[in-house]
């Protein structure tokens, strides 16, 4: 971080470079813990969390609170609101289950949102050395999509039975939202199952094809649109809607607007 960003800072490209800079200060903390975790505890909504998932976001906030300070806050571990206007979402660990099994598929999210629109997002894998930032206002008719400084695209792919589908888990669906999954699934290609954040990443860099998740909160969606976006992929709730920061908790990204046309008539069935 060099000096802090002020309003005339305040368009997308300056806020990409923020973005770029926060991993060097997030990254540590989730290395200094993972696979040295021997205890956790349990929320309210029976999701465990660690004390590097708790360090993070106070991170994280410490340096927003710092570079914006009246911007809104909204994180997994200590609240807050975005309503409409101007803020930042954040999830410290997206994956932390995966994080206290030594898994090193979890990842860092932070997002930027104005007006209830997700505009610039960060997918840090910090075992995995992978930052990916995206940035997406078609208003502007402005988009980017990176791994490590380098451009990223989703695939082509438009027919279900070339896709490759994934979602975290069954068990984050209700019942019937499952069977949705499965509809859809059974015409694809193949099905993987875990992942989290680093499912919406690898869709954007083009490695698979489809995501499908619900019972999502804000901190989890937010930072993947604009990078899903900007990639080329199209990404809605359920009903087809753009995702904004007072949504349902639905996700359905695909690589291509056919494939999630075909995906989407299934899903509305």
């Amino acid at each position: 971080m060099t000096r802090p960003l002020n309003q005339t800072d305040l368009n997308i490209f300056k806020l990409a470079e923020f973005l770029a800079g926060v991993p060097a200060l997030t990254r540590p903390i989730a290395k200094q813990y993972f696979r040295r975790i021997d205890k956790f505890d349990t929320k309210s909504d029976d999701s465990p969390v660690t004390i590097a998932d708790t360090l993070i976001e106070k991170k994280l906030r410490e340096i927003l609170e710092t570079e914006f300070p009246t911007h809104a806050i909204y994180g997994e571990e200590y609240g807050g609101s975005l309503g409409s206007g101007t803020g930042w979402c954040i999830d410290p660990i997206d994956g932390t289950r995966a994080f206290i099994a030594g898994k090193p598929i979890f990842g860092t999210l932070v997002a930027f949102c104005n007006k209830g629109f997700p505009l610039l997002g960060l997918i840090d894998m910090p075992c995995l050395d992978e930052m990916y930032i995206g940035y997406f206002d078609e208003s502007l008719k402005y988009s980017s999509a990176t791994l490590n400084g380098t451009v990223i695209s989703a695939s082509k792919k438009i027919e279900l039975s070339e896709a490759l589908i994934a979602t975290s888990s069954p068990a984050a669906f209700t019942e019937l939202g499952f069977e949705k999954f499965q509809i859809i699934s059974e015409k694809c290609k193949d099905t993987y199952f875990g992942g989290d954040c680093h499912n919406y990443a690898l869709l954007a860099s083009g490695h698979i094809d489809i995501v499908m998740e619900h019972k999502l909160a804000p901190y989890d969606m937010m930072a993947l649109v604009p990078i899903l976006l900007a990639s080329g992929a199209v990404v809605t709730d359920w009903s087809g809607q753009p995702i904004k920061t007072q949504n349902a908790g639905e996700i359905l990204a695909a690589s291509t607007a056919e494939l999630h046309a075909n995906a989407l008539s299934l899903l509305k069935a």
